[in-house]
Formats: C-alpha cells, sequence, structure tokens
C-alpha cells in the first residue's frame, strides 16, 4: 500500500486526505475488480485483492482515528475483507503462508475479538525483521504459541540489532513481558511512545508502511500495535495511540 501515497511536498492535511482518498477508492473499487479475477480463474490474485482491501480498510480506520473519529466501522471492513479471503482460501485451496494480516490481528485484538493467528506470510518473515516482530507480536496479544521457528527468527534478528527497529519492538515485547527489563511500567511505556516519535525522521524504514510511521506519516497515524499493547496490558493513561472506543 505504501506506494499509493505521496510523500514529498504535501503539508500534513493535504497528505492526510489523499491517503484517506487513496484507500477508500481501493475499498470502493475492490469488489468489481474481484468480482473480474474470479471470473477470469485468477483466484489467487482475487484473494490478494481481498487482503489489500483488509489493508485499505486498516489504514482509514488509523487516519480516521488520529483525527479523533471512531474506526471501529472501519475495522468491521477489514474483517468482512478477511472472511472474503478465508472463503477463498478454503473453496480455491490456496496458502495461508502467502498472505500477511498482522495488522489486521492488532485491529482485532482492539475491537476485542479473538483470533487464531491462522494466517502468516513465510517469505515476509524470513526476510523481514518487522514482519517477523509483528507476527510475534500479534501471537502475544491472542495469547498464541508462536512456531519454534517464529522464535529463533525472533532471536535472530535481536542479535543482529539495526537499533530504531530493533528498539521499537525492544519496547513492544518488554511491555508484553516476552523481554526483560528493570524499567517500570511508565518508564516503559514512555520508551515505547518514544519510538514511534523517532520514526519522523524515517530513514531507517523509508520502505515501510504508512501505518508504520516513518517520516511524513508518522503525524497521519496512530500505532496500531503500542495500543493493542497497551490495552492488553491494562494502561490507561493518555497518549494519541491509546484506544477509546470500548
Amino acid at each position: 500500500m505504501a506506494g499509493r501515497f505521496a510523500r514529498i511536498g504535501v503539508d500534513a492535511d493535504d497528505q492526510y486526505t489523499r491517503n484517506v482518498e487513496a484507500s477508500q477508492a481501493f475499498v470502493d473499487r475492490a469488489p468489481a475488480v474481484i468480482t473480474d479475477l474470479l471470473n477470469h480463474s485468477n483466484y489467487a490474485w482475487a484473494a490478494q485483492n481481498c487482503k489489500q482491501a483488509a489493508e485499505a480498510h486498516i489504514d482509514l480506520g488509523l487516519l480516521h482515528w488520529r483525527r479523533g473519529i471512531d474506526p471501529r466501522d472501519d475495522f468491521e471492513g477489514a474483517f468482512r475483507a478477511c472472511s472474503g479471503l478465508d472463503e477463498m482460501v478454503h473453496k480455491y485451496i490456496l496458502s495461508r503462508n502467502d498472505f500477511d494480516l498482522s495488522p489486521v490481528y492488532a485491529a482485532m485484538f482492539l475491537m476485542g475479538h479473538k483470533a487464531q493467528i491462522a494466517y502468516v506470510d513465510e517469505a515476509a518473515v524470513t526476510s523481514s525483521r518487522w514482519a517477523c516482530y509483528q507476527y510475534h507480536l500479534v501471537h502475544a496479544l491472542h495469547d498464541e504459541t508462536p512456531s519454534n521457528r517464529l522464535v529463533k527468527l525472533t532471536d535472530t534478528y535481536f542479535q543482529a540489532n539495526e537499533e530504531l527497529p530493533d528498539r521499537i519492538f525492544e519496547a513492544y515485547f518488554q511491555l508484553l513481558g516476552l523481554l526483560p527489563t528493570k524499567m517500570d511500567r511508565e518508564e516503559q511505556v514512555r520508551r515505547a511512545k518514544t519510538t514511534w516519535a523517532e520514526r519522523k525522521r524515517g530513514e531507517l524504514c523509508a520502505k515501510g508502511r504508512p501505518l508504520d510511521g516513518h517520516g511524513a506519516m508518522n503525524d497521519l497515524y496512530v500505532d496500531i500495535y503500542l495500543a493493542a499493547i497497551l490495552k492488553k496490558i491494562g494502561w490507561t493513561g493518555h497518549t494519541v495511540h491509546a484506544w477509546r472506543w470500548d
């Protein structure tokens, strides 16, 4: 989805409008595109479009959330798109290992929907520390046990420290009790919030999704993973990233 959004030479309000319009346009045209792909027996691409529609709904929710607009309808749209994906996977015998649904799983937790982590993009997890960390994190949110492979990959990535990306997820994992820390809870939360602000510089992860908050996206989105973690641990302080629609 990153390629749909301009990032240079646009003020924050214009960027917000462009991102909303881009995601809404994708959501609006997805049903016709998916129907056409199915009619041409292009089942894998139809399923990918369901996944991308879910991502577009999540994107809309996060953009609205940052502006104080209730994101729940957007997130429900993502869940409906994923239901369509699930139907196709079963009907056409597609591999669940080709789909990245980590932000959807985080949104499900925020909305109080229990999930089994059935969809994990194995290629992304293997090639990207971000994907690996995110999938490990959503397993913890839903009290699901990650595979031994996912645990080993997580350990391997942390050992090859890449500064900001690893600090981000180290802070998340410490809040969840997955990594040890001597910091108290409030200090842990402050550290996690700081890693979001650091992404505004954006050099380290320029190819990340807009919802990851890098560069110009930092003031447009909220941190869906931190929000889910704060809900998981019962933290009730003030932050733009806190979920407030229960």
